[in-house]
This record gives C-alpha cells, sequence and structure tokens, in this order.
C-alpha cells in the first residue's frame, strides 16, 4: 500500500548595500544565476505562498526526540547552501518539472516518482494563486536526516542537500514519516525512498521549466 499522505490542497501526481554589488550574479551557470535583488523577490514570493499553502519554505518543525536515530540533535547538521524557489505567478501547470525530474533520477517518465511535485487548488481556496511547483526545502534541521537509522541519508559538500543513496535505503519509512513537508517519494517498485539531491547543483527542473517559474539559489 502507498504511505502517500493527504494535505489541504490537491496534488496532481495521478489526478543597504551597494547596488552594484546587489546586483552581482550568484551564479555564472548558463541562464541558472539570479542577482541579489531577484533572488530576495522570489524568496519574498515563496514565504507568501509558503504561509498560504501551510509551509513556509526551509522552516524547521518542533522536533521529535523519537526521530532522532542517528544519536545526534538538529544544531549538529551543517546549513544547507543551495536550494530550490519557485514562483506560483509564473507557474502555468505543465509538469515538466515532474518529467525531467523522473526521466533523469529514475529512467522513467512518471510523475509519481518526481521529487517536485505540481500542486492546485481547485476548489479556489487560494485566491491568486491556482498553481504551484512544491519543492524539498533542504532544511537545515532535517528530520530526514535525523531520523535515517541505516546512515541511507548524506549531506551533499557542494549543496549541503540532504540526499538520500538508494543502495543504503532500506525502505523502513523513517525519513518519510519525520518529513514535515511530505517531501519524501515513495517508490512502491524498488521498495526505497527518495528526496530531491539538487541534482549535484544543476537542477534538471530549473533548467527545463519553460515558464522559468523555478529558481536555484546558492547562498555564500
Amino acid at each position: 500500500m502507498s504511505k502517500n499522505k493527504t494535505t489541504g490542497l490537491v496534488s496532481t501526481e495521478e489526478t543597504a548595500a551597494d547596488p552594484a554589488v546587489a546586483e552581482k550574479k550568484t551564479s555564472s551557470s548558463g541562464g541558472k544565476g539570479i542577482s541579489r535583488r531577484k533572488m530576495l523577490g522570489f524568496l519574498g514570493i515563496q514565504v507568501v505562498a509558503g504561509t498560504l499553502a501551510g509551509a513556509a519554505m526551509a522552516a524547521p518543525k518542533n522536533f521529535n526526540p523519537k526521530n532522532y536515530n542517528r544519536g545526534i540533535g538538529p544544531d549538529q547538521l551543517p546549513d544547507t547552501r543551495a536550494w530550490l524557489v519557485t514562483d506560483p505567478t509564473t507557474c502555468v501547470g505543465c509538469r515538466t518539472c515532474e518529467i525531467v525530474c523522473s526521466l533523469g533520477h529514475d529512467d522513467v517518465c512518471r510523475p509519481s516518482l518526481a521529487r517536485i511535485n505540481t500542486i492546485y487548488d481547485p476548489l479556489h481556496r487560494l485566491p491568486k494563486l491556482v498553481v504551484m511547483p512544491e519543492v524539498c526545502r533542504q532544511c537545515n534541521m532535517a528530520d530526514c536526516y535525523l531520523a535515517c537509522e541505516y546512515g541511507a541519508l548524506s549531506i551533499d559538500p557542494k549543496t549541503g542537500a540532504r540526499v538520500i543513496d538508494p543502495n543504503k535505503c532500506e525502505g523502513c519509512g523513517e525519513c518519510f514519516e519525520a518529513c514535515p513537508y511530505d517531501m519524501i517519494v515513495e517508490n512502491e517498485d524498488k521498495g526505497i525512498f527518495s528526496k530531491c539531491d539538487l541534482c549535484g547543483g544543476d537542477p534538471m527542473c530549473v533548467e527545463f521549466c519553460p515558464a522559468d517559474a523555478i529558481k536555484f539559489i546558492e547562498l555564500g
């Protein structure tokens, strides 16, 4: 049986400083860079959207000690240095991000396996927010990382992303249960779980989004 959780939204799965300095690009990769000013704008959009949708970007939850299977606390985890930011005002709901994500990671076109989800509100309970890509927050104090007792989760030294090693995952589902944002993906065919790994710093969803609704943000 699938462990899919239900939320208030319906998922389409299966149905001050020098102005010159402020404009400096945080990344020089083709089309993926974003100025600090634009970055702040996207962060603002994400926070507002997250508040409306019942989730705030990269916001830690009140951690439950039962998730501390690694014997360490959340304050001992290194901070993430990159994450995805989405813009619901430009997302057109095409689900290209889901397609390229599942193809790139699982070699199959199956949106249910994508590490990014397109969500919408058919009852119009969220005025002016019809569709939005939902992404992993790469939480600094990551419940998923703390919950894994098999050492299947590691931290990417380049981006700080919390990454699940499919070869070490035992399919126990502890990370799935621990994630406060429902961003852990279950692969029932393989009996393992997965999550966004930021594609090692070159996210495919960002590259192929036709509406430019997803940005890759790097700090530091």
